[in-house]
């Protein structure tokens, strides 16, 4: 299992700075240490760190401005980052996750917390990683089919988030029975163009679902963007069919039982003006 071995600290109170070094170091990790920003992303790019500790006040560059850089760029997309900040407001940390942040550790921390919060890094790490491998097929081999149903897949990728502690919901799309497969491909084909770095498990039916590794307000967001997506590529195809529906939750229970309801009712939201 790959793990996390080098750690770059983005702090600029010296005090923390040889706090978050020796908790770095007395778990057998490499510690690296910038100040500022624009030095973070300098380290980042030179270094290739394994995770990486942001505090959001820091000088030339702040953490919200690092987040969006690190998450624009392919090579640094699913580079684990941790906050650790004193910054303690709502819109603060709903900011911050919605530009990307794995996780929030609050100033002062406890030693265990911020442990277990980097081992649980580490392991949705090595898990992304492994996903990663086992839907890359070797070099002149075609990628094998996806099993007919991957739920079994979709909980294992729920029971590492919850043992990583980590944000996450479920969202769900489903199609109603009309409309050609092709338009069905042609919508899912933009939801994968627009989260390259989400699995999308194929379940029941013409049902797939995901994991959106954030709160259930971003989670809500991520569906409505990615509904106008499907509204337009379906547009494209020159179709009206099949119909969309949503469904979101903390587990694969709650957003199937969202999805179905949506489903009945023949509820799909409105279409995007």
């Amino acid at each position: 299992m790959p793990q996390i071995t080098r750690i770059l600290i983005v702090e600029d109170d010296r005090f923390n700075v040889r706090l978050l070094s020796e908790i770095c170091r007395s778990s057998g990790y490499t510690a690296d240490v910038v100040m500022d920003g624009l030095e973070a992303l300098a380290a980042i790019e030179r270094d290739r760190p394994d995770l990486v500790l942001l505090d959001l006040m820091i000088p030339g560059l702040d953490g919200y401005g690092v987040l969006e850089r690190l998450r624009a760029h392919p090579d640094t997309a699913d580079l684990p980052v941790i906050l650790v900040t004193a910054v303690q407001d709502r819109e603060a940390r709903a900011r911050a996750i919605d530009l990307g942040a794995d996780d929030w550790v609050a100033k002062p921390f406890k030693l265990v917390e911020l442990q277990q919060r980097i081992r649980a890094a580490a392991q949705m790490r090595a898990f992304k990683r492994q996903l990663t491998r086992d839907l890359t097929p070797p070099a002149g081999r075609v990628r094998p089919k996806l099993p007919p149903d991957d739920t079994a897949a979709l909980d294992q990728a729920l029971e590492i988030c919850r043992g990583a502690g980590t944000l996450h919901q479920v969202v769900s799309v489903d199609f109603s029975n009309d409309g050609a497969p092709e338009v069905v491909e042609a919508v899912m084909a933009a939801v994968r163009a627009h989260l390259p770095e989400v699995r999308l498990f194929k379940r029941f039916g013409r049902r797939q679902s995901f994991v959106w590794e954030k709160d259930a307000l971003s989670a809500r967001r991520a569906a409505a963007e990615l509904h106008a997506l499907c509204h337009a590529a379906r547009a494209a195809s020159g179709a009206d069919r099949p119909r969309i529906y949503w469904g979101i939750g903390a587990d694969r229970a709650a957003a199937d039982a969202a999805c179905t309801a949506a489903r009945e009712a023949d509820l799909e939201p409105d279409a995007p003006r």
